[in-house]
């Protein structure tokens, strides 16, 4: 049986890089799900984080903390961090509380892994 009070979180990992997908609504509830699915693979040395947020519905106060929590942590340990988000029912209330100019927001997915993987790295010449 699940628990009724988990968000709906996927994580998936591509070269180092681990991508959390967030669909629905994400509330205090669901916070201490989202905390771990953000802050564990930081703590198990990932190469980068993307928070994608493309299709989530709602987002409370609680929500943007742990987004701070995790930013700051990925900042410590110099590990690169991006949110995508598109939804106005995110971006909205970031650009309120003026979290728009602290957190690394994107308006899509790619972009936002873009802005993880950073620039193409040219093969060494033999």
């Amino acid at each position: 049986m699940t628990d009724p009070t988990a968000p709906d979180l996927t994580t998936t990992t591509d070269a180092g890089i681990v991508i959390v997908r967030c669909t629905g609504e994400l509330d205090l509830s669901g916070t201490p799900w989202l905390r771990e699915a953000l802050l564990g693979p930081l703590r198990a040395g990932a190469r980068g984080l993307v928070v994608d947020l493309t299709e989530t519905t709602f987002c409370d106060s609680t929500v943007f903390s742990v987004l701070a929590e995790v930013f700051l942590d990925a900042g410590a340990r110099n590990v690169p961090y991006a949110i995508a988000a598109s939804e106005t029912a995110v971006t909205r209330p970031l650009q309120l509380l003026g979290l728009d100019r602290l957190l690394p927001l994107h308006d899509g997915l790619a972009a936002a892994q873009a802005a993880v993987a950073g620039p193409p790295v040219a093969p060494a010449e033999v």
